[in-house]
């Protein structure tokens, strides 16, 4: 009697790591691991919150963030992004590339009101698509970005009529 062969099982894609983090108003450290969650959901609750998104990619960036607490996207207040501890805060900030500068947990409603600290987002090319960045200068109707996640990426200029809002409606 022949055995029938066996197909080898295909791997299940792991859930994506998604680190939020950042001060808050009192310069206080938060950080919290995603694992899974949806990608949009967290882009615009850290916008709101003014906290910046990572994806660890190396053994080093894993090992850190699995030391961060287990993050909430359904939470309010510090259930959504607990504090953490200056060490493991800066560890995060040397890996990613520092702080960017403040980022505004206020979200303009109308393109005259962007203005710098403000989050918006700008596309970088056509085949790279759509990202978080921050506004750090406005003359008169062109802003200087900075992109959130890429705080050592030099900055670039954008028409303000060509970046997207943020809106908390």
């Amino acid at each position: 009697m022949s055995k029938k062969p066996t197909r080898p099982k295909a791997k299940k894609p792991s859930a994506k790591t998604i680190i939020m983090f950042g001060l808050d108003k009192d310069r206080k450290p938060h950080a919290a691991r995603f694992i899974g969650e949806n990608e949009a959901l967290l882009a615009r609750a850290a916008g709101a919150m003014g906290l910046r998104l990572a994806v660890p990619v190396t053994g080093k960036h894993l090992e850190i963030a699995n030391k961060l607490p287990a993050g909430r996207i359904h939470a309010t207040g510090n259930g959504l992004v607990p504090n953490i501890d200056q060490q493991t805060y800066d560890q995060i900030n040397t890996l990613v590339g520092g702080e960017p500068s403040t980022i505004s947990a206020v979200l303009p409603k109308t393109w005259s009101q962007l203005a710098p600290g403000h989050l918006v987002i700008a596309q970088d090319t056509v085949d790279d698509g759509w990202w978080p960045a921050i506004i750090t200068k406005r003359s008169n109707d062109m802003l200087t970005l900075k992109w959130r996640d890429y705080p050592s990426a030099s900055e670039f200029v954008r028409p303000v009529s060509s970046v997207a809002l943020l809106n908390s409606d």
